[in-house]
């Protein structure tokens, strides 16, 4: 039986949530762990430690807390240049074939060990074992051999777990190890030349290796560590990796930070880590983290006081929040533009999956939809949430030194005028375009996912695309799952994608065009764009290179058009601005927050301004003097 839902049980339903949320704020706060300079707040706990095995966002974040890559990131400037960390200094081969990173001696792991060439050869092996399962392997194989290393040691698993169980021994999988070992000292390009200086051999010259090198993946670990808890299973040869090395009481962090104490969905505690090389370099001695998954409830916590910065704002009403904030009515919600585009792709295929010949495969074609497309009015009618409009898929000013081409803005009548060249008129009258031979323009069938904002985006685009070219779409909204397959099987005529970049170089937008990639979702196949990315790669001259690139990227927003870009994404914080109203440091504003899309926040140059407290203000972000 149902019941009315009477305005009373509504303002009950409201006292039930405020006291749930309450309680829930009560939960997440608890003084389980002690007070720190800083606290934030985010969707998930941390997944893991390890810094071979992350994947998500507010994992790598850590890592580059507690861990010292190579170089890192100048996340102040818009340039976003390689600068030294655990190495010094480098040299790159005329060829830019090989790197050879000198360490700093004065570095030290939090037990006073020193960091070595050898720590970092270990951990990127670890990386290229496909034990390990690591989502980023593939990040390695740049490196001479690293590939096939990693084929080897798959097939090789393989042909130990098929011996006889009597032949499967302690014994035979410690030297199924010894052997796996000798070959990646062998033939990879990752050699200890001496203590402190570590020398890699690339397959090809990649220009973006440097980038690489500062991802969280690419860390060291504390090699006597992490063998404490490793074994070799003689059942399958497989190194078996217990987590208990990550555990505050035995990690060894070579960071700016160290672990102090990590209780699961209630959050961590990080330290100070008096053995890093550049104490000055740290703003805050404590730092909590504050794992709230409920959007609406981690709002109600950060407005209560319980953190500093909200690092993950999701809730529905973000335009609201924005809105306020124009409105001069609060100061605390922030939209960052990201290294991510939303954008449709077309099928390019030259027939569609049940067999009906596929009007997308034309390049005409799919200018003249992308030309009927008014992106700002979907961003600003459909979305509203202060993105930037895309006109391109490289997100603009993401990468230093690259420059994007202009795309295609929203132009009607150009958009009939490429739908006509392409041999596609209203020929009887009907208002609906027909080809030569009198067969009328198909309805486009437009798939996306349910349960979020695609729909009403299709929605309005389909609008467009009948108002301006003539043609009747359709919405084909799908569960997320059979989303994804269909989109994988090429089964659709257009459909929604979304990209955020994995490195600082347009490859890893443009690779998505490229013939055969498993992300070609599109079945994009076009000699002369894969010819511009071969020439690319064979580029030495970074300049050079980066022009072919610009071409690139050019050719496929411009003339061939595979997708076509909506926004730019966006990403939601919450922190109680640096500087007043005249510029001036404001005492409880939040530094250390880096505006550049590729938004990577380092957590050691974080910190809350006190009375008095000085501060550099750079194009990218407000930061501790």
């Amino acid at each position: 039986m149902r019941f009315p839902y009477t305005v009373a049980m509504a303002k009950v339903m409201a006292i039930f949530l405020l006291l749930v949320g309450a309680l829930a704020i009560t939960v997440a706060t608890d003084k389980s762990l002690p007070e720190a300079d800083l606290v934030y707040i985010q969707p998930q706990d941390i997944f893991t430690l390890d810094p071979q095995a992350m994947r998500y966002n507010q994992d790598l974040r850590m890592s580059y807390a507690i861990y010292e890559t190579l170089v890192r990131w100048n996340n102040e400037v818009a340039t976003f240049d390689i600068t030294p960390a655990a190495a010094a200094r480098w040299e790159v081969s005329d060829d830019g074939l090989v790197y050879t990173f000198h360490l700093r001696p004065e570095a030290r792991w939090s037990n006073g060990d020193p960091v070595t060439a050898r720590d970092f050869q270990y951990a990127w092996q670890r990386a290229l074992m496909p034990d390990s399962v690591a989502d980023y392997s593939g990040l390695f194989f740049v490196i001479k051999g690293a590939q096939a290393f990693f084929d080897w040691r798959t097939e090789a698993m393989d042909t130990y777990a098929s011996r006889p169980a009597e032949e499967r021994t302690p014994e035979a999988a410690q030297a199924f190890r010894d052997e796996t070992n000798r070959r990646f000292q062998e033939s990879v390009g990752i050699r200890v030349a001496d203590t402190y200086t570590l020398e890699v051999t690339l397959e090809r010259p990649t220009a973006f290796f440097l980038d690489l090198c500062a991802f969280g993946p690419f860390s060291p670990v504390h090699e006597a560590t992490v063998e404490r808890f490793l074994q070799v299973t003689p059942e399958t040869g497989r190194l078996d990796q217990s987590k208990a090395w990550t555990k505050p009481w035995n990690l060894v962090c070579n960071g700016p930070y160290t672990v102090e104490q990590w209780q699961f969905k209630r959050g961590m505690l990080l330290r100070r880590n008096p053995m890093y090389w550049d104490q000055d370099a740290i703003v805050s001695d404590t730092i909590r983290t504050l794992p709230i998954q409920d959007g609406n409830t981690s709002i109600l916590a950060y407005e209560t006081g319980a953190a500093d910065w909200h690092s993950d704002v999701t809730v529905k009403y973000i335009a609201d929040m924005l809105a306020e904030k124009d409105a001069g009515q609060r100061s605390n919600i922030h939209a960052l533009s990201t290294f991510g585009t939303y954008f449709w792709s077309f099928n390019c295929k030259p027939r569609l999956a049940d067999g009906r010949t596929n009007p997308f495969h034309d390049a005409g074609v799919r200018r003249a939809f992308a030309l009927a497309v008014n992106k700002k009015a979907i961003v600003d009618n459909v979305k509203r949430s202060g993105e930037k409009v895309a006109d391109v898929l490289i997100p603009v000013g993401s990468i230093g030194g690259f420059e994007s081409p202009i795309g295609l803005p929203f132009n009607p009548e150009r958009a009939r005028q490429e739908l006509a060249n392409a041999g596609w008129e209203d020929r009887d009258g009907n208002g609906i375009p027909e080809n030569e031979a009198g067969d009328e323009f198909p309805v486009v069938e437009m798939l996306c996912s349910t349960g979020s904002y695609h729909e009403d985006v299709a929605m309005v685009m389909g609008r467009m695309f009948t108002e301006t070219l003539g043609i009747p779409t359709r919405i084909d909204a799908k569960e997320s799952k059979i989303y994804k397959d269909d989109l994988k099987q090429k089964d659709y005529m257009m459909a929604r994608g979304g990209w955020f970049g994995d490195y600082g170089d347009p490859t890893t937008f443009l690779d998505l065009h490229r013939t055969g990639d498993g992300n070609n979702d599109r079945g994009y196949s076009d000699p002369t764009f894969d010819a511009m990315l071969e020439r690319a790669a064979d580029e030495v001259d970074t300049r050079a290179r980066l022009k072919i690139l610009e071409e690139a990227e050019r050719y496929t927003m411009e003339e061939s058009v595979p997708v076509v870009p909506i926004w730019q994404y966006n990403y939601y914080y919450m922190f109680e601005p640096p500087l007043d109203a005249e510029g001036n440091p404001r005492p409880g504003g939040l530094v250390g927050i880096s505006r550049h899309p590729r938004l990577v926040q380092y957590l050691w140059k974080l910190g809350v301004l006190k009375e008095g407290d000085e501060v550099r203000v750079t194009d990218m972000g407000v930061f501790a003097q």
